[in-house]
């Protein structure tokens, strides 16, 4: 009994915390106008890139679930802060050298196209030309959905008794854009993820980063 009432304590001390930390975001439209641009050169000097002043930026842990196969990958992932209401934006740089994880780029092209997030799975996504920095590359855009934890209030637990929790969250859009350049031992990708209602202003942005991109290995 005093296993359980500790383990149901345990459990909706984490929700609490984790639904009161997602309540703390700082909220901060973005203004594109204001945005002065910074050249960043990647780990490893894949690419030269302008990108925005002042985001906050992550430069490790992009491997996620495939960190065990060794695949390298480098670059930036760039944030700011957001209204708690919407979905986090982001723009990312990155170059995925193959391994045993990715052993093309038509793979990671299908396992975007084919997220379980994607709000309509059943119509096609079309995948066009394009050319970056004097270079083929592919492009596609897909609409998915990010799940935004709602208030919580923690009921009362009853001593002794297993509880099932799911925590109210909103539903909301998130437009994600990709372009895909291939390389001899890899391939990278530039994407944003916004909002549907920030998407024209990100867009700008985007555009800045990608007319700026310079790979520098073949």
């Amino acid at each position: 009994s005093n296993i359980l009432s500790g383990l149901v304590i345990l459990i909706s001390l984490f929700f609490y915390a984790f639904y009161a930390q997602a309540q703390e975001k700082p909220e901060s439209p973005i203004s594109p106008n204001n945005i002065v641009y910074e050249k960043y050169i990647s780990e490893g000097n894949f690419f030269v890139v302008l990108i925005p002043k002042g985001w906050g930026k992550e430069e490790k842990n992009f491997s996620h679930a495939y960190t065990k196969t060794g695949d390298k990958v480098c670059g930036v992932e760039l944030s700011v802060p957001h209204n708690k209401d919407d979905a986090r934006l982001t723009i990312s740089v990155l170059y995925y050298e193959y391994g045993q994880f990715f052993k093309s780029y038509e793979r990671y092209i299908n396992l975007k196209t084919g997220t379980f997030t994607r709000l309509a799975p059943e119509k096609d996504v079309y995948i066009t030309n394009t050319a970056v920095a004097g270079r083929e590359a592919k492009k596609f855009e897909i609409e998915t959905f990010e799940l935004i934890p709602l208030p919580f209030d923690p009921p009362d637990f009853k001593e002794g008794i297993m509880y099932e929790i799911v925590p109210p969250s909103k539903k909301v859009t998130v437009i994600e854009r990709y372009i895909v350049i291939p390389a001899e031992k890899g391939f990278y990708v530039l994407n944003y993820r916004a909002s549907p209602d920030i998407v024209k202003s990100i867009e700008g942005i985007f555009e800045k980063v990608l007319n700026s991109f310079e790979p520098l290995i073949k």
